[in-house]
């Protein structure tokens, strides 16, 4: 009978994540959750401002005497 050979797979991704994988994870992790911050942060502020936006634009139309679809009032 044929003997059977073992064939070892190696990725280069997790050779070298063993040697130093930690101390780079750590440095990457801080700028990753710098970015993450100052996105969250662009989002909270795009959103008020969509909000802002919307209540004046509301306000001036309903200046000029004009009812929106939706209101009831």
């Amino acid at each position: 009978m044929a003997e059977t050979k073992r064939i070892r797979i190696i990725k280069g991704g997790r050779a070298a994540q063993a040697a130093g994988g930690a101390a780079e994870a750590k440095s990457v992790a801080a700028p990753a959750r710098e970015a993450r911050a100052v996105v969250s942060d662009w989002v909270r502020d795009h959103r008020r401002r969509t909000d802002e936006f919307r209540r004046n634009y509301s306000a001036l139309l309903g200046e000029v005497g004009f009812k929106l679809p939706g209101c009831a009032a």
